[in-house]
């Protein structure tokens, strides 16, 4: 009695200690739940309302974006001080045009990027904003050129626009172009910008339609047009106005001007001359520009492409949360949960950085808000499965909610940094249509991972010993609480019939096909590359250079009508094809000018024709080096990407062989998608691009998940078999989750191919086709790959040599009898009798019928009777469970 009373004295310590530790570990995950509440609160309202607090983008807001690239004349690289100089003219006629909250800023080294929300007036905004404004003077007889002199001296420098009907006949539109460019240094200039201290604009004369823009000139300039006139005024000698290298007017000196007021003529409407007026008040732009990119969206445009996006985004959302209600129960409600923090972190970090002008929300950055609802689920999945599969290896739930969740959650980190990686390296490399898919797509997962460690860890720690523990139905852990006497061979399973629950219980063979999934993988390269050499890819104007012009809310105006309208407006080539957005029928037009005023003036002209507002089409315009930058910008973030993942996966896993794997096999998947879009005809834009460049996180997602399990299950070294074995086993530990994962990232994906816009669509197609693949791919080639790669290093070459080159199926987690050396000069086949035998005197512990596989070949590869040292783990385990259940007991009696 007394050895009694002293033992639980001696007990009694180390259950305080226990006890203490408990509430310590509870305290700390209330905390982090209080934070983590605080935070929501606090994300919620930074972003309420969030079409107020969040900054939308010019394709959603609507307006004029513009690309200038500057040329320098002398052929040297343009300075930083001419950039910044160049920024600060064309931000000042920015603001003179009345715009309010424009945006006029540096991008590289020679680029200005012009921003304008809700502007109206794109066409005359384009024909301000990049014009060098160089005004001149000379006198006509200064002109070195003959030709040009003698054009000049006839009027020949201003052409009449004119307009053809269905007949032929051409009628002036009553507009004049001034097309007579004269070289610099064939002429002597007389009074120049710099020389100009006050411009206004009036009327030619009172009688007058037009309108003339009058200049006054400092005291040097105004001497030296003095001068010249009283020279020319004899013979009535003509001074020429030249802007931009093109001759405006040469009127005639009819007499001498002096004081320094010079009027410029040249027929020019009110909006002409104030437009004028701009450019020369701020000043002639030290080197000239040309527009690389224009883009014009309709502000009704911009919300309904918010509207879809945001309709796709709920319906992403909603159909995630049911399939992860239906598969995982009570604890997808922890699940659901856990996407609400994210969502409201999420909303939280884009108001705050649209507060401070971090951030502007666009078309391409609501994708990334699209796909990492997928990832968010993803992060969930993998940590619910690791949990469930401790309960089911023994553990108690308070226990797994331990070890699983945490192994679970770095899993998840390092799939989610190898995202990360790709992410980066778009808003770093990528080029700007791109940076605000690369930005969200970023700040997406570090939110998950924020979510996973701030709620998702704690709620479960909190909740498992009293709630998952007494409900394991309602929690969706039954299944696992009830295999687990199975999996620790406590319970005697005559096939996989007898172990009921969402998991696998057999080892599929994957591995045992590996050499039919990499001749598979061959043979698809061989098709794709016929493919493209047969139909070829069809890259978009952002490549090629060009326009397009989208007309929306067509209604029954056909392609021909349209075709003439473009024709009248002197486009005779233009590739027309409808469209449908939302259910709004539209037409889109490609040009083959590079000229955004041009571009703009044309559609102008056709919508003109229709009645069609501005508000109904939006024009997108490339230069000729546009398409070039693009291609190389891509090309580097690709690159990029390619060498950080197998830096990263190397140096996470100490094995180079996994990253370079793995990227094999990414590389299968992105030729696969250039296969499809070569098949279904679809143009490859930047948003494909960024679309592949998404793929090479996403495909690595599954791929990383697997290399994991590998890398954690050849630490054991109690288990022998060979690397294929393992290698097959650990696939298998994961398939269920890496299915749920991909199935979820499909959800949002797919919901974007069906619900979104054209510019959704273009991730869409490429994300769905890349997710497919790189969940197959995963299996089917990266880790076929490594395997074959691996197991040629020594120490598994041995292995293979010891127990057979069979890849051994396990049977509710324990390798099968017929696995045991079969000497150096052995052979897969001479196990199969022994695993017949195996099979024929079945121990009590685990056992399976080979009839239920169909064959003896199958009965080598199934679980017959466990090792003794995974014996020994179960009767050990089974041991002190029966103590501790008898304790248990006893203590029930005893209170």
């Amino acid at each position: 009695m007394k050895s009694e009373k002293a033992e639980a004295a001696s007990l009694k310590p180390a259950r305080d200690r226990k006890k203490k530790t408990s509430q310590h570990v509870n305290r700390r995950n209330v905390w982090l739940i209080v934070a983590t509440v605080l935070l929501v609160l606090g994300s919620v309202f930074a972003f309420m309302p969030p079409q107020e607090k969040i900054n939308q983008g010019l394709d959603i807001q609507g307006g004029l974006s513009v690309v200038l690239t500057a040329k320098s004349t002398s052929g040297d690289a343009v300075s930083s001080e001419d950039m910044e100089k160049s920024r600060s003219i064309i931000e000042s006629r920015v603001n003179a045009l009345g715009a309010s909250e424009a945006s006029v800023s540096l991008q590289g080294n020679d680029q200005i990027l012009v921003q304008i929300p809700g502007l109206s007036d794109t066409e005359a905004a384009l024909d301000t904003i990049g014009r060098t404004g160089k005004l001149e003077f000379a006198r006509l007889d200064s002109f070195t050129d003959e030709t040009v002199k003698t054009k000049i001296d006839n009027g020949q420098y201003v052409t009449q626009e004119t307009v053809t009907d269905a007949a032929g006949n051409k009628f002036p539109t009553g507009k004049q172009s001034y097309d007579l460019e004269v070289a610099e240094g064939t002429y002597t200039p007389l009074v120049t910008g710099s020389d100009i201290t006050r411009v206004t604009v009036d009327k030619e004369s009172e009688a007058s339609a037009n309108y003339a823009v009058d200049i006054t000139l400092n005291s040097e300039g105004a001497k030296a047009f003095e001068e010249a006139t009283r020279d020319l005024a004899a013979d009535h000698g003509k001074i020429v106005i030249i802007l931009d290298g093109k001759v405006q007017s040469a009127p005639a000196v009819q007499g001498v001007i002096s004081g320094g007021n010079v009027s410029i003529t040249g027929n020019y409407t009110m909006d002409e001359a104030k437009a004028l007026q701009t450019v020369l008040e701020s000043g002639s732009l030290p080197v000239s520009f040309e527009y690389a990119q224009s883009q014009t969206v309709g502000p009704t445009l911009g919300q309904d492409a918010l509207a879809s996006g945001v309709l796709v985004a709920a319906i992403g959302l909603a159909l995630v949360m049911l399939y992860l209600l239906v598969f995982y129960h009570g604890l997808g409600l922890i699940t659901a949960a856990a996407m609400a923090v994210f969502a409201c972190l999420y909303l939280g970090i884009l108001a705050l950085l649209s507060h401070f002008g971090l951030f502007s929300l666009s078309m391409a950055g609501i994708a990334g808000v699209v796909l990492t609802i997928g990832m968010a689920a993803d992060s969930s999945i993998l940590t619910l499965e690791r949990f469930r599969e401790e309960i089911r290896m023994g553990r108690s739930v308070r226990a797994a909610s331990i070890t699983g969740v945490r192994h679970g959650i770095l899993t998840s980190i390092d799939a989610d940094l190898v995202t990360l990686v790709s992410a980066l390296t778009l808003f770093f490399l990528a080029s700007a249509s791109v940076k605000g898919f690369g930005l969200t797509l970023a700040l997406g997962i570090l939110c998950d991972i924020a979510m996973m460690l701030l709620f998702k860890a704690p709620i479960i720690r909190l909740l498992a010993p009293r709630c998952i523990a007494k409900h394991p139905g309602f929690w969706g852990v039954r299944d696992c609480e009830n295999a687990a006497p199975y999996f620790q061979g406590e319970k005697r399973a005559e096939s996989r019939k007898d172990v009921h629950g969402r998991f696998i219980k057999l080892d599929i063979n994957v591995l045992g096909l590996k050499k039919y999934f990499l001749s598979a993988a061959a043979v698809a390269m061989v098709l794709v590359a016929v493919i493209i050499g047969v139909r070829g890819l069809q890259f978009g104007i952002e490549f090629v250079g060009g326009t397009s012009v989208t007309f929306h809310g067509t209604g029954d105006t056909t392609i021909e009508q349209v075709r003439d309208a473009f024709d009248d407006a002197g486009v005779s080539d233009p590739v027309l094809q409808t469209t449908n957005a939302d259910g709004d029928t539209g037409i889109l037009a490609r040009m083959t000018t590079t000229s955004a005023e041009d571009a703009t003036h044309i559609a102008n002209q056709v919508a003109d024709e229709f009645g069609w507002s501005t508000d109904s089409f939006e024009v997108t315009t490339i230069g000729p080096d546009w398409g070039a930058s693009v291609v190389q910008s891509s090309l580097l973030a690709f690159l990029v990407s390619l060498i950080l993942i197998i830096a990263y996966i190397s140096i996470r896993f100490r094995d180079y062989k996994m990253g370079v794997s793995a990227v094999i096999a990414l590389l299968h998947d992105l030729v696969l998608v250039f296969g499809v879009y070569a098949l279904v005809g679809r143009e490859v834009t930047p948003n494909t691009i960024a679309a592949l460049l998404t793929i090479l996180g996403y495909s690595l997602y599954d791929t990383v998940v697997v290399f994991h399990r590998i890398n954690e299950n050849m630490k054991d070294d109690s288990v022998k078999c060979t690397f294929a074995t393992m290698a097959n086993h650990s696939v298998n530990e994961v398939l269920i989750r890496s299915l749920n994962t991909s199935i979820t990232s499909l959800i949002p994906v797919v919901a974007m191919l069906l619900f979104g816009g054209e510019t959704l669509k273009d991730f869409a197609l490429a994300m769905t086709v890349g997710l497919i693949a790189g969940a197959y791919s995963s299996y089917a080639i990266a880790t076929p790959i490594y395997v074959i790669w691996k197991t040629r290093e020594t120490r598994y070459a041995k292995l293979q040599r010891k127990y057979g080159d069979t890849v051994a199926r396990w049977f509710l987690n324990r390798l099968p009898q017929s696995v045991k050396a079969v000497g150096a000069e052995g052979s897969a086949a001479s196990a199969a009798p022994v695993a017949a035998n195996a099979v024929a005197s079945t121990a009590p512990d685990a056992s399976v019928e080979a009839s239920a596989e169909g064959s003896s070949e199958n009965a080598t590869v199934v679980a017959a009777a466990q090792p003794a040292q995974a014996t020994n783990r179960a009767e050990n385990h089974a041991t002190h469970r029966q103590k501790s259940n008898r304790s248990k007991s006893a203590n029930r009696k005893k209170k």
